[in-house]
C-alpha cells in the first residue's frame, strides 16, 4: 500500500474502536484492526494526536452517497424531508462529539505549540459544505419559504447545532422531528387557530 492508503486504512480502523469504547485505543489494537504492523502507524502519523486529527477530519467528511440530497424531490413533505436530514446530522454529530472528546483528552497537558490556532481548516470547510447541502435541499422548496433558501439553511444549521451545544445540560435536546416542525411552522399559533378576542366581554 502507498503511504496515503496506509493512512486511510488506519484512520478507518480507528473510528469504530473509538466509537465503541470512547477512549483512545492502544497502538496494538489499532494495528490489529488496520491489518498493519505497529511501527507502520508512526511512519505515516507523527503521533496519536496527529492520528486523531485525521480521524476527526475523516468523520466530518461527507460519507459515500452524501450527494443523495440532490435526489430529494420537492414533492415530498418538507417536514418529513427535514426530519430525515436532521437525523443524519445529529447522528454524525454524536460520532464527532465522541471523537472530539477523546482528542481533547489526548491533547490535555500538551505544549501550546501543538495546539491549533483557531478552528482547523477542515472544520470550517465541513460546516460550509453542510450549509451548501442544506441550501440545496431548501432550494427545492423555495416556493414554500418566506425567506431565501440560504437563510433557511442557516436557521436549520443554527437550530441543530444549538440544540446539541455541550454547555446546554439539563433538558433533553430537541429531536429531529421537533426541529423540523419548529423550523417549518414556528412556535406561534396559526392565526386561524388563535383565540378570538373580538367576542370577549370587556373587563370591568
Amino acid at each position: 500500500m502507498t503511504p496515503d492508503e496506509r493512512r486511510g486504512a488506519i484512520v478507518e480502523a480507528v473510528v469504530p474502536l473509538i466509537l465503541e469504547s470512547g477512549t483512545m485505543p492502544t497502538t496494538r489494537e489499532i494495528a490489529r484492526a488496520a491489518g498493519v504492523a505497529e511501527g507502520t502507524i508512526f511512519r505515516v502519523f507523527d503521533d496519536k494526536t496527529a492520528l486523531l486529527w485525521a480521524v476527526t477530519k475523516h468523520v466530518l467528511s461527507p460519507p459515500p452517497g452524501a450527494d443523495a440530497v440532490r435526489a430529494i424531490s420537492g414533492e415530498a413533505d418538507l417536514v418529513d424531508v427535514l426530519t430525515t436530514v436532521v437525523e443524519r446530522i445529529q447522528g454524525n454529530m454524536r460520532r464527532v462529539g465522541t471523537i472530539m472528546m477523546v482528542l481533547r483528552q489526548q491533547m490535555a497537558g500538551q505544549t501550546h505549540d501543538k495546539m491549533p490556532d483557531g478552528p482547523p481548516a477542515f472544520l470550517i470547510e465541513a460546516n460550509q459544505l453542510l450549509l451548501d447541502r442544506l441550501t440545496l435541499v431548501f432550494e427545492k422548496y423555495a416556493d414554500q419559504l418566506v425567506v431565501d433558501p440560504r437563510t433557511a439553511a442557516l436557521a436549520l444549521r443554527s437550530l441543530v447545532f444549538g440544540a446539541h451545544h455541550p454547555g446546554m445540560a439539563g433538558d433533553p435536546p430537541l429531536g429531529a422531528a421537533q426541529i423540523a416542525l419548529l423550523l417549518v411552522h414556528g412556535v406561534g399559533r396559526p392565526a386561524d387557530l388563535a383565540p378570538s378576542t373580538a367576542t370577549k366581554e370587556p373587563s370591568c
